[in-house]
């Protein structure tokens, strides 16, 4: 999505209401999602959720220091 098109856009002040960025390449949205976090990246995002699920997926795959021990 646009962020011209999204409902939380601030055409006056011509930036996101929620403070939030909207990559448009996937590569950027990992960088941005690296560097500032996925909570960062605005939930209209066409790879927002393709990020949230690769963590997910990368966390599930980690053995838990509790286990360890």
């Amino acid at each position: 999505m646009y962020c011209r098109d999204c409902p939380r856009y601030d055409a006056e002040a011509r930036k996101c209401r929620d403070g939030k960025v909207n990559p448009q390449k996937y590569e950027l949205a990992v960088d941005v999602a690296n560097v500032l976090g996925v909570r960062a990246i605005c939930t209209y995002n066409d790879f927002r959720e393709r990020l949230v699920l690769s963590r997910r997926r990368q966390t599930e795959a980690e053995p838990s220091p509790e286990a360890s021990e």
